[in-house]
């Protein structure tokens, strides 16, 4: 019985090696958050503010230093303006407070009415638990209690001294962090080619080419998630404060600005912003409609947002998955709290970048990007091995509209029976998995069925397994878009017990497919038999196992040995493709609408006959195949070789044709070409008339001259 080989286990020691390395590294970023915090937010600054010194630089030619300086002078002047704005909207708003004081104080008075009153929700409740504590604790109602406890409150700040003091430290640490970081800014930017320099020098180890590569792929994908979480802030803040003005919300202006920069907080930056409207819309509308209209109005703006724009433009933009973005959020969050927050994907993402290109932290891609981590044929051969078949014909059809459905087959869907014949053994307990294999195989080939040629002259047998069995079908699909009849037969019908009984007449050659390794024993004891059985069929191996032994086919006693699917098909197709029958001298011949001689010839049958109209129309004319009812009138006369005339008023039957066209009068005969009619010369006229016998006859004979003095022109295909 074939065994599996086992798969390598990392040894324990292993384990608590990266469990340590993991320990100490969380531990250096939680305790120096003091100094790493500032030096991240400068370089994330860094990363968004170093295209405009590159754009000042290109454009105005400003020296580097003063194009430095240039833009972090105008990143500070927005976020001054941008505060300016925010302190003014929000002093304007807190001067109409005053105003909705009684309204506040009603609507909360009818709460406390509803829910704290006598009879109250929230009194009920506390009764019906005071009930339930006597019942099951023992207390008398009314009973105090002993050895309680004194307390005692202090207020160490009521000094004026330790209110400054308060103050003070309040401010003087985001004002600390903030210049910090402006500093750090300036020295990155003013030095970020040498910084760069230092750094390949220091990473790259000799491979410049692969960190000038992870650099550039970080960077890249860093400004462009900044570029859309800025825009996708403002459209967001734009719309929310479009929709709080419609609803009547006192401040709409103040609160998108709000929520613009509170977004940059993952998940809860925006609820924090929308809650003060929401309470807004409480005070002004002495109703409950404003509030209910502004909360529903926040909830389907951010989940639309958050579940929807988000998760895609991030992904696609940073290549981080919208998992990993928020694990990360997580993470980063517990660490060093809010800034964590807005530091989480750039980290990330540069992350995902150093596990592209470095290949011993390739887990972090695996983990944290968005790319897929498996290639279609493994993705599908995991599919085939749970027995999906829905989901394994939808990764067909992507597959289908980016090539094509014979790419499909012999690249994805037989490497993917590849890798089920290396994984899976031939042992009956991996039957199932292999019945499942099958299974998923003719379910897409019949969703891609296509018409099977008759007669079957190759016969497929699969060599071993139902895997083998399954690439069996696999090329009989293959070779019916050749426009070659197959018959496929199951592993056990060249097996010592029933090969005698394999029928082969009228076959041509016999194909045996193999995916397993170690065929030489088995396929010289059926080449040998069929050979016997029938000397004049060809046997035919296609081995496709990716670590096949360097067989010939002199050494499997076989008459050919191809290695894919594709070497099979066009060989089986250029041997024994039925051949098909000439076209007829009809579906051949042609002129070209542009002939001199027939456009003269056409004049003449025109003035002859007296009508302002003479055409011919060819069986081969693609253009006249589309007219199906002007086709259908030429099939008429070249099938009955009898002369056809029709009328639009006397006919039992009108012809569409000829009503749509305004045509009173048709009249046609067969156009033969060495007896053999080709298509039909026809006159029209456009007012009723009639032809006798000798006019008919007439026209017969300017079909013949017609033809003689065409055929110079004339194209007639080999």
């Amino acid at each position: 019985m074939q065994q599996l080989p086992a798969p390598p286990i990392r040894s324990l020691e292993s384990v608590f090696h990266a469990v340590a390395i993991f320990a100490l590294v969380t531990g250096l970023l939680y305790f120096g958050a003091g100094i790493l915090v500032p030096l991240v937010l400068s370089v994330l600054m860094a990363f968004a503010l170093a295209p405009l010194v590159g754009l000042l630089g290109r454009r105005l030619r400003l020296p580097d230093p003063l194009a430095v300086v240039v833009a972090v002078v105008l990143a500070l002047f927005v976020l001054a303006c941008f505060s300016y704005l925010v302190g003014t909207q929000f002093a304007r708003l807190a001067a109409d407070l005053p105003q909705y004081q009684s309204a506040v104080s009603s609507k909360f008075a009818l709460i406390k009415d509803q829910l704290g009153g006598r009879n109250g929700l929230f009194q009920n409740i506390i009764e019906a638990i005071d009930t339930l504590e006597q019942q099951f604790g023992g207390g008398q109602p009314g009973a105090s209690t002993e050895n309680s406890v004194p307390v005692r409150i202090t207020n160490d700040l009521a000094s004026p001294l330790g209110m400054v003091t308060g103050v003070l430290g309040s401010v003087l640490g985001p004002l600390a962090t903030g210049a910090i970081v402006t500093v750090f800014l300036i020295f990155l930017l003013m030095g970020r080619e040498d910084l760069q320099e230092r750094f390949i020098r220091l990473v790259g180890r000799g491979d410049y080419s692969t960190t000038n590569l992870a650099l550039n792929d970080a960077s890249a994908r860093v400004g462009r998630y900044l570029l859309i979480q800025v825009c996708i802030n403002v459209c967001y803040g734009i719309i929310f404060a479009t929709g709080l003005a419609i609803i009547g919300v006192p401040g709409a202006m103040l609160w998108g600005l709000m929520i613009v920069v509170f977004r940059y907080i993952p998940f809860v930056g925006a609820l924090l912003v929308a809650v003060m409207p929401i309470g807004l819309a409480l005070a002004v509308d002495s109703g409950w409609t404003m509030v209910i209209v502004t909360a529903a109005f926040f909830v389907v703006l951010d989940q639309t947002v958050a579940n929807v724009v988000e998760p895609r433009l991030y992904g696609s933009s940073t290549g981080v998955s919208p998992v990993a973005i928020l694990l990360s959020a997580m993470f980063w969050a517990t660490l060093w709290g809010p800034v964590g927050l807005v530091l989480s994907t750039p980290i990330t993402v540069c992350l995902v970048v150093i596990g592209r290109y470095i290949p011993q932290l390739q887990v972090f891609e695996t983990l944290f990007g968005s790319d897929p981590v498996l290639e279609p044929r493994e993705r599908l051969y995991q599919r085939m091995l749970r027995g999906d078949i829905e989901e394994a014909v939808e990764i067909a059809e992507e597959e289908a509209e980016e090539t094509d459905e014979d790419e499909v087959f012999e690249d994805l869907v037989s490497g993917a029976l590849a890798l089920a014949a290396t994984e899976l053994s031939d042992a009956p307990e991996a039957l199932a998995q292999r019945s499942r294999i099958a299974e998923t195989t003719e379910a897409l080939i019949e969703e891609f069925a296509v018409e099977m040629p008759e007669p079957a002259t190759i016969l497929i047998v699969g060599g071993r397994t139902e895997i083998d069995e399954a690439q069996a079908k696999v090329m009989a699909r293959q070779l019916a878009t050749e426009g070659v009849g197959s018959k496929v037969l199951p592993p056990i019908a060249v097996r010592q017990e029933s090969i005698g009984q394999v029928e082969l007449d009228g076959i041509s050659a016999i194909c045996l497919c193999y995916l397993g390794a170690d065929i030489k024993v088995q396929t010289r004891y059926v080449a040998r038999r069929l050979h016997r059985m029938a000397p004049d069929v060809e046997v035919i191996v296609c081995h496709l196992h990716p670590n096949a032994a360097s067989e010939t086919a002199a050494d499997l006693r076989v008459d050919k040995l191809v290695r894919s699917v594709a070497e099979a098909t066009d060989y089986i197709a250029e041997r024994f493709k039925p051949a098909t029958a000439p076209e007829s001298l009809a579906e051949r011949f042609t002129i070209p609408r542009d002939s001199a001689a027939l456009v003269a010839a056409l004049e003449e049958v025109a003035e002859a006959m007296g009508v302002p109209l003479a055409t011919i129309n060819l069986l081969s004319d693609e253009r006249h195949r589309d007219d199906a009812d002007a086709y259908r009138l030429t099939q008429t006369v070249t099938e009955t070789g009898d002369p056809l005339i029709a009328g639009a008023q006397d006919a039992e039957e009108p012809n569409l044709y000829l009503q749509s066209n305004g045509i009173d009068f048709y009249a046609a005969v067969p156009l033969l070409v060495d007896d053999e009619p080709v298509g039909a010369l026809a006159i029209i006229a456009y007012e009723p008339r009639t032809l006798s016998d000798d006019e008919i006859e007439r026209l017969k004979e300017l079909a013949t001259q017609l033809v003689a003095k065409v055929r110079a022109d004339a194209r007639v295909g080999a």
